[in-house]
């Protein structure tokens, strides 16, 4: 058959970079190379690897195919299609329908031929340099593109080679998602063997960052497997991919084990750690800067992004000359109460574990109410009490009102409080519908002078505290719902003792349960599943997570199937709560937080202990079904390969 190669761009990029903003300057080539007189040396094929990254973050990534610009943003990925943000997007309200076009087909198809002529060409090779990282690096994004569209569309064509416009794959059938899962197996176990170890923390993707994403890949497929099943995959001959394996396909049980055990593999590595400030004065607050570190003009520690050896895989940013660019500060953060990710539901806050017991709110025994504004929030883990808004504490705001160390000398959070006088105490504003009364500070900037478009902090594609995570969860999941206290201390309880809240144990669950009946009255039913699930959405809030874990699980039309709400505003007694009637001044003027004008459109309703929660939107919106799982494979795609069957039920 005739092959016809296209064009790959010379690279511009700087080898010999080592730092992680230095290194992420230029990944795109420039067309001054062409592949004739391309890929002679390892040094090429390192260029040529590097412009394979092609990590989703906060920045836009762009690729231009058939004249069309496809871009991905921040905007898409922020927990959208999850109970942990506010407001729904097409998917929870079961509006989407198939399309012409839809960005990330052709943004993922687009980034894995960059990929495939690398991969072609090192099979080509006959020098005698060292290229195997390379090719494993090209691989491993492969892997992570391919991943990217099974999560989307499930089945997809398979194109492991560049094409000509008369290639037989362009007219080829869908690969079932276990073949598409296979590959990406494949390609990743294949990076695990080339790549380097973890050396210098420059943004590089290493040996442990393959091991972290195979086991993220492994339990979504596991678990995917186990609980949704083929209810998605269509019969492949009147709707979509089908339900095809190959002969060495892993079952459930063989993928949970192998994510429990490269999971374990990155722990004991000792090549990560969490994050953490502990010993100092600033160990609760800690947390926070994780997400919004820059330099020591961005934290009242003082620490450099040196100080990071938490993020496994990253997309590295600098304020010179690779600034994110996408006004996340002001979209998400204290000045963006209606949001999405800058007003947090109510459901967030009570999943939060407490400080006496590690337990839930209505699950432990630091449960208080609600009647003051600040009694969600006392004996709280660090989570929520750096992450969120505390009635009542004065912040930094981006801009004239930031922070750097100058300022941070005299107004620390901590051991000084001289803020400066533009800084003034928070107070929630519920004054219209959409905002929760929960302000979000995770991965929003305090900077100084700093405006829109100017935050410089890394995004974390994969970092250590998931990895605990994945370890938790498989191994609950292979124990059919149990887990030795052993396995507790070295996963989900890294995160507790790192979060000032107690560890958990199995004698945990009983006590659980009690508490909740002796809070609300009612009977308690949480499981050891219940919990570690429950961690996923307390450390990982904010960074895409949470979509796909209700997907996996097969609970996303009845989970998301509930009003989502904002601040108590009755106590079971049927007395207001604090918030309703407090009044506070800000210049002069008079300003209240609560007003029922913003319970007008859907109401109130009532939550476990009696007490009233405001409804910020209604379950009737979500009209989620199973077909909804899957994005719809878009129409112009169909016209060109009739082939291409649609996804069940579009």
């Amino acid at each position: 058959m005739k092959r016809h190669k296209l064009i790959m761009g010379g690279i511009t990029m700087m080898l010999t970079a080592t730092s992680c903003s230095d290194y992420f300057l230029n990944l795109d080539p420039t067309d001054t190379q062409t592949e004739a007189n391309y890929y002679k040396t390892a040094e090429q094929f390192e260029a040529a690897a590097n412009s394979t990254y092609s990590f989703y973050g906060f920045k836009d990534v762009k690729e231009k195919v058939n004249g069309t610009d496809y871009t991905h943003t921040v905007y898409n990925i922020w927990d959208n299609g999850s109970d942990i943000i506010t407001g729904l997007n097409d998917v929870v309200k079961g509006t989407l329908a198939a399309s012409q076009t839809d960005t990330y087909w052709s943004l993922c198809y687009a980034k894995i031929r960059k990929c495939n002529v690398v991969i072609e060409k090192g099979a080509e090779y006959t020098g005698t340099e060292d290229i195997k990282a390379s090719i494993a690096t090209a691989k491993f994004f492969r892997a992570y593109q391919y991943f990217w569209l099974l999560q989307r569309f499930g089945g997809v064509p398979l194109i492991l080679n560049t094409l000509s416009s008369d290639s037989e794959e362009l007219y080829a059938k869908r690969s079932s998602r276990y073949e598409v899962v296979a590959q990406i197996l494949s390609d990743l176990q294949d990076a695990i063997t080339d790549l380097p170890d973890e050396s210098d923390y420059s943004g590089k993707v290493t040996r442990q960052g393959a091991q972290a994403f195979k086991a993220r890949v492994l339990l979504f497929e596991g678990t995917w497997e186990k609980y949704v099943q083929e209810t998605t995959d269509g019969d492949g001959v009147s709707s979509g991919a089908g339900s095809a394996k190959p002969a060495d396909y892993p079952s459930v049980t063989d993928m949970l084990t192998e994510a429990a055990s490269l999971a374990n593999q990155v722990i004991t590595s000792n090549k990560y750690s969490l994050w953490k400030a502990e010993g100092t004065p600033y160990e609760g607050i800690a947390y926070n800067y994780l997400f919004n570190l820059e330099d020591e003009n961005t934290n009242p520690m003082g620490f450099k992004k040196d100080a990071n050896k938490e993020f496994i895989l990253q997309i590295c940013h600098d304020p010179v000359s690779n600034k994110i660019a996408k006004n996340i500060t002001h979209s998400y953060g204290p000045t963006a109460a209606t949001v999405l990710g800058g007003s947090i539901p109510l459901k967030w806050m009570l999943m939060v574990p407490c400080k006496t017991d590690g337990l839930p709110y209505f699950y432990s025994k630091d449960y208080k109410g609600f009647n003051k504004m600040t009694d969600i929030y006392d004996n709280r883990d660090y989570r929520l009490t750096s992450t969120v808004m505390i009635p009542g504490t004065t912040y930094y705001i981006m801009g004239t009102n930031g922070a750097d160390k100058s300022t941070y000398a005299n107004a620390d959070y901590v051991t000084k409080f001289d803020f400066p006088d533009g800084c003034i105490p928070f107070y929630p504003e519920i004054t219209s519908t959409g905002p929760t009364g929960f302000m979000n500070r995770k991965m929003t900037s305090e900077r100084k002078d700093y405006s829109d478009e100017d935050e410089a902090y890394n995004y974390p594609v994969m970092r250590m505290a998931e990895v605990y995570l994945i370890y938790a969860e498989a191994k609950c999941e292979l124990g059919n719902g149990t887990i030795s206290d052993e396995d507790l201390n070295m996963s989900i309880n890294e995160l507790h003792k790192r979060g000032g809240s107690a560890p958990i144990s199995n004698a945990s669950i009983a006590q659980a349960n009690a508490n909740y009946a002796a809070n609300t009255g009612k009977s308690g039913n949480l499981t050891m599943l219940d919990l570690i699930r429950n961690e996923r959405a307390v450390e990982l809030r904010n960074e895409n997570a949470r979509p796909s874990d209700l997907l996996r699980w097969g609970i996303a039309e009845t989970e998301l199937k509930h009003n989502t709400l904002g601040i108590v505003v009755k106590n079971p007694d049927g007395s207001d709560t604090e918030v309703v009637n407090f009044k506070y001044e800000v210049n002069g003027a008079e300003k209240v937080c609560w007003l029922p004008v913003a319970a007008a459109s859907y109401g109130y309703e009532t939550i476990d202990d009696g007490s009233l929660a405001y409804v910020v939107t209604p379950a009737s919106q979500v009209n989620m079904t199973r077909k909804n799982y899957l994005y719809p494979i878009p129409l112009s795609q169909i016209q060109l390969n009739p082939a291409l069957l649609q996804n069940p039920g579009y």
